[in-house]
């Protein structure tokens, strides 16, 4: 599942997810979640907000703990202010592929609202033990999530297992391994 910034928010993702867990749940006697970056982030808030019964492991791939400050580090407090107070749709060039990309102006706000951010400065919102098997993977040359983000998570919060990998933010170089190892 991939996320159209355009137009949805974290609220109304997890909402499908929560539909598409359900459903799996009916057919198979465990669940198990995957995201990467934005999706870590979406995978995260859905452990903690919606504590499902059937899911048992998560693979987290340089999870992004805090969506909102990473964005706003990177584009600025000024050009982002109108955005995270819900005001106008936030327009940029992605660093790593140069894609444009406009995030809709309910976005922030929703995140705000709910408390989805994980991470604000060296605080962790997440409970630091859940029912699940957590994997957290991140490359120590990337430069979209700092690994110390990963590093402080997993100090706070009970992992299966962390590994700090020589890699880039997408895991280019040990994706294909990780999966065939974990999954």
């Amino acid at each position: 599942m991939d996320m159209d910034y355009q137009t949805t928010t974290t609220s109304r993702v997890l909402e499908v997810l929560d539909a598409l867990v359900k459903g799996f749940s009916q057919k198979f006697s465990q669940v198990w979640l995957s995201g990467s970056s934005h999706g870590g982030y979406i995978s995260l808030n859905y452990l903690k907000f919606y504590k499902p019964e059937k899911v048992k492991k998560v693979f987290l791939f340089a999870p992004s703990y805090s969506t909102l400050a990473l964005t706003v580090k990177e584009l600025g407090q000024t050009r982002c202010k109108d955005w995270l107070e819900g005001k106008e749709d936030l327009s940029f060039t992605e660093c790593e592929t140069g894609l444009e990309l406009t995030i809709n102006k309910e976005f922030a706000v929703d995140i705000l609202k709910k408390g989805y951010e994980i991470l604000r400065d060296s605080h962790v919102d997440f409970p630091s033990e859940l029912p699940y098997e957590i994997y957290v993977f991140h490359g120590k040359q990337d430069d979209v999530v700092p690994i110390d983000h990963s590093r402080l998570f997993t100090s706070k919060v009970k992992v299966k297992e962390f590994l700090e990998l020589e890699d880039d933010h997408r895991l280019s170089k040990t994706f294909k391994w990780l999966v065939g190892k974990y999954m």
